[in-house]
Formats: structure tokens, sequence, C-alpha cells
């Protein structure tokens, strides 16, 4: 049972521990202390280089080491109570932007299906999830499928990272899109790669405007 609690506990931690350092009983709508808050810069920030297909990107903070080590922590080391904490983040920037009354669905940036099975979950997917649930606006959960397995994007250099994700992605059930205004979810923007793919294929295939949302971005601009 004491084994079991303690699991609990690291998988979902108690709601006033913060969730970033786990070291100070907080409140509040980011779950986070406020000294970890002070290593955050909100930003709300369009990215200006332009990425085909989509209509405007934007990322919620500056990409510091804070931010760096919990998206990290975030994907690859099974904290996916995170999404709170981030899905947070990304409404503030939904809006100060006024995204909430541009867009009519919410997508995410889907995994192929044995890196999800190895990871357990899919980190754009439960940010998407947990927006679509305050905003009051659809998910878009099975229409966009990863068809082609493809090296870690984090792992590459940015001419590969270019390359890496051509026509990895497919629309199905396009009607459920059609016309429709989308906000496309991801968690860091670099190149840009992973939303024009995705854009290209909501935008030929019916939707009317995609728009872009990541935590943050390394993107120099």
């Amino acid at each position: 049972m004491g084994i079991f609690k303690s699991l609990l506990n690291f998988v979902f931690p108690e709601e006033n521990i913060c969730l970033f350092c786990k070291d100070y009983r907080v409140e509040g709508k980011f779950h986070i202390c406020s000294s970890c808050q002070g290593f955050i810069e909100f930003v709300h920030r369009e990215i200006s280089s332009p990425i085909p297909y989509v209509e405007k990107a934007y990322y919620s903070v500056l990409y510091t080491r804070l931010i760096r080590e919990n998206i990290h922590a975030f994907k690859f080391e099974g904290k996916s109570y995170l999404y709170k904490t981030f899905g947070n983040i990304l409404l503030e920037t939904i809006y100060e932007k006024g995204l909430h009354e541009k867009v009519d669905l919410i997508a995410f940036v889907p995994m192929d299906r044995m890196k999800k099975a190895q990871r357990g979950y899919n980190q754009c997917e439960l940010m998407a999830r947990y927006l679509s649930k305050k905003m009051d606006k659809p998910l878009l959960k099975d229409n966009i499928i990863k068809v082609k397995v493809t090296k870690e994007q984090n792992r590459l250099g940015l001419t590969e990272r270019r390359t890496n994700l051509k026509d990895s992605f497919k629309a199905v059930k396009v009607e459920d899109f059609k016309a429709k205004e989308i906000l496309l979810i991801d968690d860091i923007i670099t190149t840009g790669t992973t939303m024009k793919e995705i854009s290209k294929v909501l935008i030929n295939n019916g939707a009317r405007k995609v728009y872009g949302l990541a935590i943050t971005s390394s993107m120099k601009i």
C-alpha cells in the first residue's frame, strides 16, 4: 500500500505542491510556486518568420533553462501531470491573442503508435484535451495520423529537422474540420517544420485556417 501511494503521489502530486520543484505549497492556476514563476518570462509572442500553411503561430514563454528542463521531464520522464501547468500557460496566450474567439477546433501534434506506446501518452494531446475542456471547443482526436516512424526532432540538426517529417502525416474524417479554423498545439517551435507539415495536411483537406501555439520557441526571430 505504501509503495502504491508513493507511486500515485509521483504521478498525481498533491494539488498544493509546486509541480516544477515539488518544494513549495502553492495555490493558483499554474500550480507552481512564486520562486519558479520568477524564472518564467511570459511573452505571448507571435513567430515573425512565416510558417507555410500556418495563418499565425505563437508561443507563451521564453526558452529558459527551467522551461527546457520541465518540457523534457514532461515528454521523456513520465511527468504527464505537467499538462495542467503548461495548459494554463497556453491558455494565457489564447486569451491574450483572442484565439478563443477565432478558432472552432483544437488539434495537436500526433505521435506514431510505437512511440506513444513506449511513452504511455502524447504530451501535446494532454494539453490539447485540457484546452478543449477549458475553452469548450471540440477536440480533433483522430483526424491527423502520423503514418511514418521518424527520428526525434530534438536529436537532429536544423537541416535534418526540415526533411525528417516530410509526408509523415495523413488526414482522415476530413468532414470534421472542413471550412473550420483550427488551433494546433505543440510543445516547442524550433524550425516550424512540424506545424508546417500538419497544417499542410489540414489546409489541403479543407481547413479554412490553422493557428499554431506552443509553450515556447527556440526559433531565432
